[in-house]
């Protein structure tokens, strides 16, 4: 800020008429930067939360910072680059404050996300009458919407953008992307379009990769609209100068693959508004793509509620909770009320907060610079991922948290959601619970296991079973997912506690819905039984575990046992006394399945090989 002052000071014992300067004007409050949109002096280009950027036909030394004469005479723009301010010596700055530089023309960004190109449009400021919906309760409809979000999901997009090494905003791999997300969005019924823009770079000038806008129409309303987008292209220093690569997981597949999964699950219902689904080109070099989308909004005079932007969700710093960053001006405050408003309503064990973040900038600044609010949840502004920009911006290194892209994904369905206003009725919920919850008994040296059994519910659940919680005096130990779980075939679905000899616990068992249905099955008690006590009643086949042998105790005559895998497939076969070893050796670690077949009877049993 020294420079500033030094040149307020210079400046301010004069007063200079020019045409078309481009000029700063400081500013302190809504009422102060709404002056400066009206004063018909001054010709808007961009604004931060503190300082206007501007075309001035009078320069007027007591309230302006002259940037540069003859404002975008020889070039096509002027570029804010975030930057610190003990390396901004790189650029040849026409203004500069702590945090960024203003240089003329297309600019390399800092190693850091952020460069604003600043274009000789003119913005407008975000009207303050538009009235977000007050949330007071869960919409179950939308909270339906919000227990489909997948984390596997939202990694399969991550990990296939990833795999195209590079996204830089004009290459072959940038255009192949562009497709690849039009096609999701086709595949999903959404009328799409790509729309081409062209760049001026500090790389060069030309074609980007298009744009990919999909909209939803409403039923009701179909030309108001509630917008969501991110960007897809990537960066870095390695791809551009030493042969490396530019996988951009973080930054930023991750906000991808949540608007991709918005679309995939709210496509499946209605609403009364309509919704767009925005992936933007070119946001690295300076937010050219979505400036390209949200000045022909502004152009075509479209109604937009409000924009919420998906960039870098994924990496969480090791030891911190999930939490949400909100970045946004003060002049859009609203949306951003609105946003925590939704929060505290559907998810009030998410931290979320407002914060100001001087490091870079993302495609929300568009929008707002256009008339519209917009809003920027961010994964943490004062510890993001340390590897943007770099060729470790993957999976595992820089994208740590699926969970917590999870949570953002499913924030923007019900930001977008609550909007939209979603048509018919509240969905009537009803599940099933599990069949033949009962529990085992047996017998293992010094310990005191409990097998419980359970098969599937009844079919008509509105919902998609998705796992089974295990409950022991009400308290969770444990869940069995449903996928995971239907290699026990026949023999339904099991697990394994353990309590002290001599103890007793209750246990039931919670199917859990994808539509937030929970159905728990009847209590069973379970007790802690000593080897003593069972072998005096029925012990079958001892040791158990074993390394391999057993001893059996079926009774008298001839058995035919039969023992299986997990999987159900058969690896002994024989007929035997019912008193005799049964050598299980050859097979390796695990669980297995004893049936033994005798003249007037049959007994099955589980054994452990250990």
């Amino acid at each position: 800020m020294k420079k500033f002052f030094t040149t307020m000071f210079a400046l301010a014992l004069s007063l200079v008429t020019m045409a078309g300067n481009f000029v700063m004007l400081p500013y302190s409050g809504r009422a102060e930067l709404e002056k400066h949109f009206s004063d018909p002096n001054l010709t808007v280009h961009f604004y931060t939360d503190s300082e206007v950027f501007a075309t001035a036909e009078r320069f007027e030394a007591s309230s302006m910072v002259m940037i540069d004469e003859n404002a975008f005479s020889d070039n096509g723009c002027y570029t804010l680059v975030y930057c610190p301010e003990a390396q901004q010596q790189q650029y040849d700055a026409l203004f500069s404050t702590r945090t960024y530089v203003v240089v003329k023309g297309s600019a390399m960004p800092y190693k850091n996300d952020g460069a604003v190109a600043i274009f000789n449009k003119k913005v407008s400021l975000p009207k303050l009458t538009r009235e977000f919906p007050l949330v007071t309760e869960v919409d179950p409809r939308i909270r339906e919407m919000l227990n489909q979000v997948n984390m596997d999901s939202l990694e399969a997009t991550v990990q296939h953008l990833q795999d195209y090494g590079s996204r830089i905003w004009n290459s072959d791999n940038a255009f192949a992307a562009s497709d690849w997300i039009a096609g999701r969005m086709t595949a999903l019924g959404l009328e799409v379009e790509q729309q081409p823009f062209n760049a001026n770079t500090w790389m060069g000038s030309g074609e980007a990769a298009p744009n990919v806008i999909g909209i939803q129409r409403g039923t009701l309303y179909p030309d108001t609209y509630v917008v969501c987008g991110s960007h897809f292209d990537s960066f870095s220093y390695e791809a551009m100068f030493g042969g490396g690569t530019a996988p951009g997981a973080d930054d930023n597949a991750t906000g991808v693959a949540s608007v991709i999964e918005s679309a995939r699950i709210m496509t499946q219902y209605e609403f009364e508004y309509s919704i767009i689904y925005c992936a933007y080109g070119c946001e690295e070099m300076g937010l050219y793509g979505s400036e390209a989308y949200a000045s022909r909004c502004q152009e075509q005079g479209m109604d937009i509620i409000g924009y919420f932007n998906n960039d870098m969700n994924g990496y969480l710093n090791p030891g911190d909770p999930i939490h949400i960053d909100c970045i946004y001006p003060n002049s859009v405050e609203p949306i951003g009320t609105y946003y925590m408003n939704v929060g505290e309503v559907y998810y009030p064990e998410l931290p979320i907060r407002h914060v100001d973040f001087n490091e870079g900038d993302s495609d929300h600044t568009s929008f707002n610079n256009h008339g519209y609010m917009g809003i920027y949840p961010f994964e943490d502004y004062e510890h993001y991922s340390p590897y943007i920009h770099t060729p470790n911006d993957v999976i595992g290194t820089s994208v740590t948290s699926f969970e917590m892209g999870q949570q953002y994904c499913q924030m923007n369905i019900a930001c977008l959601a609550e909007i939209a206003n979603p048509v018919g009725e509240t969905p009537v919920v009803q599940c099933n619970p599990v069949r033949d919850f009962s529990i085992e008994l047996p017998v293992w040296k010094d310990t005191s296991p409990l097998w419980l059994h359970w098969k599937s519910p009844e079919e008509g659940s509105t919902g998609e079973i998705e796992r089974f919680d295990v409950y022991r005096d009400n308290v969770v130990i444990g869940a069995v997912d449903w996928a995971d779980s239907t290699y026990l075939g026949y023999w339904g679905y099991e697990y394994m506690d353990t309590i002290t000899v001599g103890a007793e616990a209750e246990y039931f068992i919670m199917a859990v819905y994808s539509d937030g249905c929970e159905a728990p099955s009847q209590t069973e008690i379970g007790y802690g039984v000593s080897a003593v006590e069972e072998s005096e009643s029925n012990v079958m086949v001892y040791p158990n575990p074993s390394n391999g042998i057993f001893n059996l105790n079926l009774g008298e005559g001839q058995w035919d046992v039969e023992v299986y895998d997990i999987t159900g497939r058969k690896v002994y076969e024989n007929r035997m006394d019912g008193n005799s070893v049964l050598d299980l050796g050859a097979c390796r670690k695990g669980m297995y399945f004893l049936k033994a077949t005798g003249e007037s009877r049959g007994v099955t049993a589980k054994i452990m090989v250990q």
